[in-house]
């Protein structure tokens, strides 16, 4: 069966969440009401599977069958499945080619930087291929410098539902770099008269590079302090805000980048400098069949990566490993919900008992209020993800312990919470387990009103999602005493 045949049963499976039908709201095993009404939830908003992974048995249930946000949930899936396809040691490689002569230190010729959809990518990367390019002895180029970002999609953003200063919401390309953030700084003027200082920096583990292709432009403003320009408004390629001093902002922010490969080429430029060789200004290019290999950067073993991902919930590293084991079945995906429909139709076939119906993945990363998945369907996934990846969960829950025994991933969005993976209960026991609890109305409301402008989420968002918190740990509690 061919792989755009998976794509086709994925979308007929993926229906309207609205439309999906939902399991009565009595619940099976362990007594949940009170615990639920405690924390201010209605049931209607609750669902949970709590299973054994080995037989299938489901040992407590509330509405399996209705869909719910799976927020960062969704990496548990999209890891398994880049897993199954790449292989756990798979390297994602950014090289160096050349074409033309070599003499006297000069090339006489193009220099390209080829990105590979290295999720891991840092200044130190460009570092080492530098190195190696100083070693063949060039010190200058007087053709092109060129960066090739053709092996991925280049997108510049992962959500349009997501504010724009969001910085975990960044463009997504072959060629990323230092997880495509950059940290914008800026300062009074010290006397009267004087402009507003601002820098954009694109920073790693060891330190910082001017970032060339951001421009800021100052302005008066209220209630929000920075504001994307587009062509539309005689910007040109690159990073370009309008920046207006609020009140009490902070000194340093992080925002998000848009156009990675043109990014990262400039920082290859700058360290290239601090090298010692210099390099024209980067334009888009390819590396043509005659180009000969210069330099070459691995990343760490898949494995690695996506232990890093369960862990530390990055959203571009998933939606770049997500895109390219995708694209290794089918060439032509070129979007995000391409993507995920690919690589989730083989898991959907593997198990043909299970009711897909509802189903929404719009990304890898989960990174989208209107992705939808029932708890039955996260059980599934569970159980096709097996032992060695449930091995690589977290026993945390954005960056705070989990319940000793528990491992799993976490997913978080205003009026979305989710929780899945293993426990261990009292009694010895090894489960499965998917929590999901989402307030459709809320999300839905704020979506309405919502300014780009403006990352930080409502106060009363950051309460619910409190009493969330508190409901889960309560459910977990009840989970591994009671079974």
């Amino acid at each position: 069966m061919r792989i755009h045949t998976f794509s086709i049963l994925l979308l007929l499976a993926c229906v309207s969440a609205v439309s999906a039908c939902a399991s009565p709201m009595a619940a099976t095993g362990p007594d949940d009401r009170e615990a639920i009404a405690r924390n201010g939830f209605s049931a209607d908003d609750v669902g949970y599977v709590l299973f054994d992974p080995d037989s299938g048995a489901m040992l407590a249930e509330r509405q399996p069958a209705k869909p719910f946000v799976p927020a960062s949930v969704a990496k548990l899936p999209a890891m398994a499945a880049a897993l199954a396809v790449l292989g756990p040691e798979h390297r994602f490689e950014t090289t160096l080619h050349v074409t033309g002569r070599l003499g006297n230190g000069v090339l006489d010729g193009d220099l390209i930087l080829k990105g590979g959809g290295d999720p891991s990518l840092s200044s130190e990367g460009l570092a080492e291929l530098l190195r190696d390019l100083g070693a063949l002895g060039v010190t200058r180029v007087t053709g092109r410098f060129l960066y090739d970002t053709s092996a991925l999609p280049e997108l510049a953003e992962i959500d349009a539902g997501q504010p724009w200063t969001a910085g975990y919401n960044t463009g997504v390309g072959a060629l990323s770099l230092n997880f495509n953030r950059f940290r914008f700084d800026w300062a009074r003027p010290a006397a009267a008269g004087q402009p507003v200082r601002v820098s954009a920096w694109s920073v790693s583990d060891t330190g910082r590079v001017p970032l060339d292709s951001v421009t800021v432009q100052l302005g008066a403003g209220v209630g929000a302090a920075f504001t994307p320009l587009t062509a539309t408004d005689g910007a040109a390629e690159g990073e370009h805000w309008r920046f207006a001093p609020q009140p009490g902002m902070a000194a340093s922010l992080w925002l998000p980048v848009t156009h990675p490969g043109l990014a990262a080429a400039h920082v290859f430029r700058r360290l290239a400098a601090e090298a010692g060789i210099v390099l024209p200004a980067p334009a888009p290019g390819a590396v043509p069949p005659t180009a000969t290999l210069a330099a070459l950067h691995r990343s760490e073993p898949l494995e690695v990566l996506a232990r890093q991902v369960l862990r530390y919930s990055n959203n571009l590293s998933a939606e770049l490993i997500g895109l390219a084991a995708a694209r290794q079945l089918d060439p032509a995906v070129r979007t995000l919900p391409e993507s995920a429909a690919v690589l989730t139709a083989p898991a959907m076939l593997a198990a043909p008992r299970t009711d897909w119906t509802g189903l929404r993945l719009l990304n890898h990363s989960g990174l989208s209020a209107a992705s939808r998945i029932t708890p039955a369907q996260t059980m599934a996934l569970i159980q096709g993800a097996g032992p060695a990846v449930l091995a690589l969960l977290p026993g945390e829950d954005e960056g705070k312990a989990l319940p000793p025994g528990v491992r799993a991933k976490s997913g978080t969005l205003a009026y979305a919470k989710a929780l899945a993976g293993t426990l261990t209960t009292a009694s010895g026991r090894t489960l499965g387990f998917a929590f999901f609890v989402t307030d459709e109305e809320r999300r839905a409301a704020m979506d309405r009103t919502m300014d780009r402008r403006i990352a930080e989420i409502p106060p009363e968002a950051r309460a619910w999602l409190a009493r969330s918190r508190k409901l889960q740990a309560d459910l977990l509690a009840l989970w591994i005493a009671g079974l």
